[in-house]
């Protein structure tokens, strides 16, 4: 699935269950990722957050059974509680330094998910 350019966000919970979605391509217009947009989607395999984007919201890709690697851009500066929560085969996180800039990065961004998800330097890649 394809968010069309020019789209800057998309409504909570829009794409809650969506169990068929094995791919989103997300537009560089897009400025958060809203609460549980894309939770219990369990077929979506990797994720790349554009760099316009500046928060993921809560529960945003928990229960994403199948997403094995998320590439999160230095813009952004907040992560909501269980972001990440029960994803077990997420082992790749591609991000850059967490820093104070992070605001925010959730009681528990991954809590209940990966098993021993590698977080690397987003400049490393």
């Amino acid at each position: 699935m394809t968010i069309p350019e020019g789209v800057r966000q998309v409504g909570d919970y829009a794409f809650k269950g969506c169990v068929g979605l094995t791919s989103v391509k997300l537009p560089q217009s897009l400025n958060e990722i809203s609460d549980g947009e894309f939770e219990g989607c369990s077929a979506l395999t990797s994720i790349t957050i554009p760099s316009s984007a500046t928060s993921i919201g809560g529960y945003a890709f928990s229960r994403c059974a199948s997403l094995t690697s998320v590439t999160i851009p230095e813009s952004v500066t907040q992560i909501g509680d269980g972001a990440f929560a029960g994803c077990p085969l997420l082992v790749s996180v591609c991000a850059p330094p967490i820093t104070a800039s992070w605001t925010n990065a959730g009681v528990a961004p991954f809590i209940g998910g990966s098993r021993g998800a590698k977080v690397g330097d987003a400049d490393r890649r």
